[in-house]
């Protein structure tokens, strides 16, 4: 892969994680602000027993869309660090091309298509990101009891 292909895919890559990262946080903030009406609205009609469990499941949710909003907002930042130089090893922002896969490695957003190809966006804390890091073109790990060598690393 040439050298201007690469710098090009890695930053439609970093694009494409951008927006599904950026719409995770538009679902999360709709939902806090749904959960938090609903339980505002739970608290208007009902009475007793019924009000406070209502109430708490409301909140309880309410949290949890906090959390994955939280999640959603550090690994844009965290994207958004990502570097698109060229690598020589496994690390932030290469493009790690082995015989049957592509990992771009950047968050953890699972397989996109693009470039006509399939790309598995993995974050470094991930078992695969584990794997790969600091390995160079030439090298061969195992994931999953798959043996894989690199061919390439962008």
């Amino acid at each position: 892969m040439e050298v201007n292909d690469a710098l090009a895919w890695k930053e439609d890559l970093l694009q494409l994680a951008a927006q599904a990262l950026e719409e995770r946080i538009r679902v999360a903030e709709k939902a806090m602000k749904s959960a938090q009406e609903s339980a505002n609205n739970e608290e208007k009609s009902s009475a007793g027993d019924k009000y406070e469990t209502a109430r708490a499941m409301g909140q309880l949710e309410r949290d949890m869309n906090a959390r994955q909003l939280a999640l959603a907002k550090r690994e844009l930042e965290s994207l958004r660090q990502i570097k698109t130089d060229l690598r020589e090893s496994a690390g932030a922002g290469a493009l790690v091309f082995t015989e049957a896969q592509v990992y771009f490695l950047s968050v953890g957003l699972g397989t996109v298509e693009s470039g006509g190809r399939k790309v598995h966006l993995v974050s470094g804390q991930s078992p695969i990101g584990r794997a790969l890091e600091g390995l160079v073109a030439g090298s061969s790990f195992s994931f999953n009891g798959t043996n894989q060598q690199i061919v390439l690393i962008r």
